[in-house]
């Protein structure tokens, strides 16, 4: 048996922020980070909501930790708000997500997965949560999923849970309109990535499969336009995330993202960043697998030949957008060669390699890492 989740409703448009004024709530919680709030956001969606206390939360930082997300949990738990609103990226999403369950919920983050009962442990829902993405990319506000950094250990945790997917998803193209061009590339090669890494899954469906597709389609159309500026190509990522979001969220990522959670992890960098410069390098190791077939499909339903022409389109476009195509030109050999151990270990550890097409061994994955920092071409 399958089964696909999604927000209730997702509201998009130029004035989708509108469907707030019809929101009612006797307390609310707005959960976002200092840059989000600094920028007005935040104070156009205290405006429109109807609530008798709106407490604000605002310490979400970039790759948040558990901590964090223990810390807004808190103050969910004191306020116990029956609306809350994640304003801001991934990492908002992440935090929002949590707290709702945490605020009701005495469990380790670590210990919520696809196969836990919440409403054993005695979760009622008792708040809404709208999810309002600034950025295009992370799908977090339409998926069960969420990314925690354990700072001990420099690594990402994955909790997931149906439990956890926002009520609302709210996709107003204004908010993305001024978005930094680094944010641009790295939040719509994660989308990029969210799309491929779905349609390949050995968990993928029939409904994943539409999403994701459509996805790639209008990310290979529309992220360069979007780098340079263009207002609709911009507006068509923000919808091709959130489509992202929805079809690998019901059919989960894989090797990619093991290897991207791990490096990010390590090195303390944007995950889109992370997951981008590892794509291609996958792909290439999925061509002597029967994900190859998969892949060749994809190809021919966005107007290329066959996975091979995939892998160069995107490379390409990586170029475009000022990606980083290899290792070598975020780290230092060095720092390479002190870490890969741990980058391996992490990796094998991380729960979405066991959606892979392919799954490498420990002395493959060594080896996609020697390759992806050197930039050479897989061919094992």
């Amino acid at each position: 048996m399958w089964t696909f989740v999604s927000p209730r409703v997702i509201v998009f448009g130029d004035d989708a922020l509108t469907f707030l004024e019809g929101e009612k709530a006797g307390k609310a919680l707005i959960v976002t980070d200092n840059t989000i709030a600094k920028l007005g956001f935040v104070d156009a969606v205290k405006s429109s909501i109807k609530a008798e206390r709106v407490e604000i939360f605002s310490e979400v930082e970039p790759e948040p930790s558990i901590d964090t997300a223990l810390k807004c949990a808190k103050v969910a738990r004191e306020l116990q708000p029956d609306l809350i609103v994640a304003v801001g990226g991934g990492s908002v999403m992440d935090v929002a997500k949590a707290a709702r369950v945490l605020m009701e919920v005495d469990i380790d983050p670590i210990a919520i997965t696809p196969f836990t009962d919440l409403s054993e442990y005695g979760y009622k829902k008792k708040a809404r949560l709208i999810a309002i993405p600034t950025t295009s990319g992370t799908g977090a506000d339409a998926t069960w999923a969420i990314v925690l950094t354990d700072k001990k250990e420099s690594r990402k945790l994955t909790p997931a849970n149906k439990e956890l997917i926002p009520d609302v998803t709210v996709l107003d193209y204004r908010l993305v309109a001024n978005l930094p061009k680094k944010l641009v590339s790295g939040t719509g090669f994660d989308a990029l990535t969210h799309a491929i890494e779905g349609y390949v899954s050995i968990w993928r469906n029939e409904f994943s499969d539409a999403l994701c597709e459509k996805a790639v389609e209008i990310i290979l159309e529309n992220l360069e336009k979007s780098y340079n500026g263009d207002a609709e190509a911009r507006a068509k990522m923000h919808i091709a995330a959130t489509m992202a979001g929805l079809g690998f969220g019901n059919s989960q990522v894989g090797l990619v993202h093991s290897l991207g959670h791990s490096f990010g992890g390590v090195f303390k960098l944007h995950h889109g960043l992370c997951v981008a410069v590892f794509l291609p390098y996958v792909m290439q190791f999925y061509l002597k697998s029967d994900a190859k077939m998969r892949m060749d499909s994809l190809a021919r339903k966005v107007g290329l030949t066959d996975a091979e022409a995939l892998i160069e389109k995107i490379m390409a476009l990586m170029k475009s957008v000022e990606i980083p195509t290899r290792l070598s030109e975020i780290i230092t050999k060095k720092d390479f060669d002190e870490n890969v151990e741990r980058l391996v270990t992490n990796t094998m550890n991380d729960p979405s390699l066991g959606m892979s097409p392919r799954i490498p061994d420990v002395e493959q994955t060594k080896m996609i890492y020697e390759y992806a920092f050197e930039g050479k071409r897989i061919d094992f």
